[in-house]
């Protein structure tokens, strides 16, 4: 999956010139919140050698599209294309958008010859009615392979002042039912939109993870590095899961139920979360100590 995900401006030429430099596991082509009314036309009709030009540089690319619906049906024909990995799904506040969103791209995929499921989705929590419903959204569709929370439409929905209680509550919600559903969360709780205060949003990556998220978005390359930093597994981390899991197969081969390591005892979730972090961490091109 995806650290860090960044947004950019479909019609940004000088932004596209340089995405793949970013640092960013994926870049998010973006025909909606970035582009005006009057010129969405004009992004759909530059989408492709966009998607192809960051596809030929080895760069994962997602699509945000426009939601709901004749909006979402004009992007669907473009974005449906080969070297598109998923599309973000903004303002996701039902499991029927999801299924119908899923549907059309099963008919362009047939229509392209393209590989049936090919095509990922991330919807974007981003309401009241959204994070409510997040458990019903997450299990729509096969599609899905992470989800993402959008702080500052979720906050305007609630007519809420931002606060670090409140943003990490709701994110630790979408979270819990992006696990129950076997769907990645890639949750910062924190706005996209302050971008001087990038020790603040570090933190809330920090935060993020601590409540199970892998990765995050960024509206800015200088918050790309922070997300990198923050989900990639520490040379102390990894040594530390390396010596879990080295005594849980000793102990194994010893025919042991206990796993003693240290002082201590190391149980089932101890271990799993071990091999979990040294998976996140060879992923990342940090192999786990020899």
């Amino acid at each position: 999956m995806w650290r860090s995900l960044l947004f950019m401006p479909v019609l940004e030429e000088r932004f596209l010139a340089k995405a793949a430099e970013r640092g960013a596991d994926a870049i998010v082509l973006d025909l909606e919140a970035s582009i005006a009314a009057a010129r969405k036309d004009e992004a759909r009709a530059v989408l492709a050698p966009a998607v192809e030009r960051l596809h030929a540089a080895g760069q994962d690319v997602l699509v945000r599209i426009n939601m709901p619906w004749r909006p979402a049906l004009k992007d669907l024909e473009y974005a449906v294309r080969p070297g598109v990995a998923a599309l973000a799904l903004p303002g996701c506040a039902s499991a029927a958008q999801v299924v119908a969103v899923d549907a059309c791209i099963g008919e362009l995929e047939a229509e392209r010859n393209l590989p049936r499921g090919g095509i990922r989705l991330v919807p974007l929590i981003e309401s009241a009615r959204g994070v409510r419903d997040a458990d019903g959204i997450l299990r729509a569709s096969d599609r899905i392979a992470a989800v993402g929370f959008g702080i500052e439409d979720y906050l305007a929905d609630m007519a809420a002042r931002p606060s670090i209680e409140l943003q990490t509550m709701t994110g630790l919600a979408v979270a819990e039912a992006a696990r129950a559903a076997g769907v990645v969360p890639l949750i910062v709780p924190e706005t996209l939109g302050n971008l001087e205060d990038l020790d603040a949003f570090e933190a809330a990556a920090e935060r993020g993870r601590r409540m199970g998220s892998e990765g995050g978005f960024a509206a800015h390359p200088g918050q790309v590095e922070r997300l990198n930093r923050v989900f990639t597994p520490s040379g102390e981390e990894v040594a530390a899961a390396e010596r879990i899991v080295v005594a849980a197969r000793e102990a194994e081969r010893a025919g042991l139920g206990v796993v003693r390591l240290g002082d201590g005892f190391i149980d089932g979730p101890i271990i799993v979360r071990a091999e979990r972090l040294l998976d996140r961490a060879r992923r990342y091109g940090k192999p786990p100590p020899p």
